[in-house]
């Protein structure tokens, strides 16, 4: 599907919008664990889960990036698939509620987990509202601290949340009051 809205050039100019007034990136010294969790503090601020603003300098190029509906590598088609998807949200809300370093895996690799809550509705004439509380492992690669590896786990399935965009909200075009959108 997003190849598709790719295509069609859906969401380009929205994406552009959001990334022009984007801060630049300041580079990350090698082991600055801290440096990396201020990188993902301030993505999220920023709503990353919803815009695709993220810190390039806390992420590799080649990342791995999976949540319950799709897995893929590379942080530009990250990028690219939320470019696709920013047209389509309403009134989108993100927020991380924690953010730890939880050790180091069985590679030595460090690792942390945020913990957050995502609420949007989409811009579908039944206005389905989309409501994930999340988890997000990341592991990081010892020599670049850049992200390799960001993981998600949701509260609810990839199917209910594929079944969450079927169902009308009070916010559908058929049963809201005029004026509202």
């Amino acid at each position: 599907m997003t190849e598709g809205l790719r295509v069609l050039g859906v969401g380009r100019k929205e994406y552009e919008d959001i990334v022009s007034t984007a801060p630049p990136p300041k580079p990350l010294r090698k082991g600055d664990v801290a440096g990396v969790m201020r990188c993902i503090t301030a993505d999220f601020k920023q709503g990353y889960i919803v815009t695709g603003i993220i810190s390039d300098q806390a992420y590799d190029d080649d990342c791995f990036f999976a949540d319950p509906t799709v897995s893929f590598s590379g942080l530009k088609l990250w990028k690219r698939n939320l470019q696709l998807l920013v047209p389509f949200l309403i009134d989108p809300y993100v927020r991380m509620t924690r953010l730890v370093r939880t050790g180091r895996d069985e590679s030595g690799a460090e690792t942390l987990r945020s913990e957050w809550e995502l609420r949007t509705y989409l811009s579908l004439p039944w206005r389905p509202l989309i409501s994930i509380l999340g988890v997000t492992e990341y592991t990081l690669n010892e020599e670049s601290n850049k992200v390799v590896s960001h993981v998600e786990s949701w509260n609810v399935s990839g199917a209910q949340a594929l079944g969450q965009m079927l169902r009308p909200s009070e916010r559908s075009l058929w049963g809201q009051q005029p004026g509202r959108r």
